[in-house]
């Protein structure tokens, strides 16, 4: 069991360290990286969300961060969950697949933490 909880505290600054160089990278541009060739109204949409988009990119660091400090990480992966998906449908939408990548690994990480916290969530399914 010790060697389970390693991995998910891994898992866990693994998670709140991409989330963290993704959202700033998208402030300081230190990775090449782009949304790809997009339909015209994904542009549209980027376009309208032009304001949004740092608030949530500062929402994605202090995301991050309470993950890395394991703080409230079981809420925390809640709160995540609505982005992710949210992030996979763009992603989706955007028919790029070769870029989906982040898209894929917040998922997979973050529906991988959420089962590994399960037994805190059974009393909200009560």
């Amino acid at each position: 069991m010790k060697k389970y909880s390693k991995n998910v505290e891994w898992v866990r600054v693994f998670l709140g360290v991409f989330l963290i160089l993704y959202a700033l990278n998208k402030f300081f541009h230190f990775f090449p990286s782009g949304y790809g060739q997009m339909p015209k109204e994904a542009e549209e949409f980027l376009d309208s969300t032009l304001l949004f988009l740092p608030f949530l990119y500062i929402f994605e660091i202090i995301i991050g961060l309470f993950l890395v400090f394991n703080k409230w990480p079981a809420a925390i992966y809640v709160v995540l969950f609505p982005l992710t998906v949210s992030f996979l449908i763009f992603s989706f939408t955007n028919r790029d697949f070769g870029d989906m990548w982040p898209a894929l690994l917040v998922a997979i990480l973050n529906i991988t933490m959420l089962y590994s916290e399960r037994g805190k969530y059974k009393p909200m399914f009560q």
